[in-house]
């Protein structure tokens, strides 16, 4: 059974302003608004949709594979992807010094797709 006490409290008050200091960085508010044109994107959506109604036909009908490549080259997704990457790489910087703080023997697994180096790291335009 969980005691809650002062401590925890302010420990949760702490996480709260963590969050909210999060959201109010710069690659947080980049990445709502890539989210949102690729939402907003009537085109792309309808693409997006299309895609996966025939989905299950992808390997008899070249013309939805054709779509699946250029819906997967479109910039709007291509810019979600390195404001997803960018978000990722601060969480993980974020976690990292938590655990540090905690013991240098936590890792924390980046995992991110698109970090610099290797061919993930080249960006196209």
């Amino acid at each position: 059974m969980l005691i809650i006490d002062e401590k925890i409290i302010e420990l949760d008050d702490l996480a709260d302003q963590v969050v909210a200091a999060f959201m109010s960085l710069a690659v947080v508010t980049d990445f709502k608004a890539r989210k949102l044109a690729f939402e907003s994107d009537a085109e792309l959506q309808q693409k997006l949709q299309t895609l996966e109604e025939n989905r299950a036909y992808i390997t008899y009908r070249p013309e939805i594979r054709v779509l699946q490549q250029e819906i997967l080259m479109t910039d709007t997704i291509y810019q979600l992807k390195i404001a997803e990457n960018d978000v990722q790489s601060v969480l993980s910087e974020l976690a990292k010094a938590i655990s540090g703080v905690i013991s240098d023997a936590i890792v924390v697994d980046e995992n991110v797709p698109l970090k610099k180096g290797g061919h993930h790291g080249k960006h196209h335009h």
